[in-house]
């Protein structure tokens, strides 16, 4: 019995002509002969190249330990009943800020977002700290600023009035001044 599998021959595209040979240039080597792949089983070995040899047989799959089945352990797990989250006092910390007094506001708006981090790591008594920390410094913030506006205002009252009594007194003082002689 022939082992030997014919094959028809290849089919494809007609050779290419390359470019033309350049002036001045020698002409140019091709490329070495390369070793082939080892041939594959049921495939005719290819032709141009020696017959490779191929790897040596792999040894079977590395000792593992021996596995040694036990009882599954009971895992118990306690959960403590989980209270609602404080109140942050955010949305205060974020109009004191913006409305009343920058500096308090922003240490109002670190104290809120210390309620929401401190409740998710499971603090509950610094969550409730931080909300109450919060609050005061939104409260002091919010105070802070109406009292700074309520002297703003009171400082403007005075100055206009202070304006207004400076113009009639120079303007009573030049009555008797005539601008067109």
């Amino acid at each position: 019995m022939d082992t030997e599998k014919s094959y028809p021959p290849e089919q494809g595209y007609p050779p290419q002509q390359g470019y033309p040979p350049q002036q001045d240039y020698p002409p140019q080597q091709g490329y070495p002969p390369q070793q082939g792949y080892p041939p594959q089983q049921g495939y005719p070995p290819q032709q141009g190249y020696p017959p490779q040899q191929g790897y040596p047989p792999q040894q079977g799959p590395p000792a593992t330990a021996q596995y040694n089945p036990t009882a599954p352990t009971q895992t118990v797990i306690v959960r403590q009943t989980q209270s609602t989250q404080p109140n942050d006092y955010l949305a205060f910390a974020i109009f004191v800020t913006i409305c009343c007094c920058l500096p308090l506001g922003i240490v109002a708006i670190v104290q809120a977002t210390n309620v929401r981090s401190r409740f998710a790591a499971g603090d509950v008594a610094g969550a409730q700290q931080a909300s109450q920390s919060a609050k005061c410094w939104s409260i002091a913030g919010l105070v802070t600023g109406i009292v700074l506006e309520v002297i703003g205002v009171i400082i403007i009252i005075i100055y206009v009035v202070f304006i207004v009594s400076v113009a009639t007194s120079v303007a009573d003082g030049l009555d008797g001044f005539d601008y067109y002689k």
